[in-house]
């Protein structure tokens, strides 16, 4: 019995080093559903374009209707990604807007990526 709990705790630690998100964001965040993070501010890091690029989308916003976004990313590439109930808006009260920067912090589900969070840059 105490092999088996010595050997899960080996395993959990392994995989928590190994699969943790790069964070060069310098948030240390808690992690919510899909093991995405929860981050709740912009990052100066972004900027630079150092993020966690497993669970971060950065752009500019072209489209914004209920339950879907379209963010033109660095490259040029215009990528539609799907909100979902519970999807958080920040700061607190604010619609993205054409032109603004955004984070999207989420996950890819069947080729598609879920928002959890949009983190607009003011």
């Amino acid at each position: 019995m105490k092999l088996r709990l010595a050997l899960l705790a080996a395993v959990v630690a392994f995989s928590a080093t190994t699969f943790a998100p790069a964070l060069a964001d310098g948030d240390d965040p808690v992690y919510g559903p899909h093991n995405v993070p929860q981050y709740v501010r912009w990052q100066d890091a972004r900027e630079r374009y150092e993020f966690d690029r497993h669970h971060v989308i950065l752009g500019t916003v072209t489209g914004f209707a209920p339950y879907r976004l379209q963010v033109a990313r660095r490259d040029g590439n215009v990528q539609t990604i799907d909100l979902k109930n519970g999807t958080v808006i920040l700061p607190t009260g604010t619609t993205p807007m054409r032109n603004e920067r955004v984070a999207v912090v989420g996950y890819y589900s069947r080729g598609t990526f879920i928002a959890n969070r949009v983190l607009i840059n003011l």
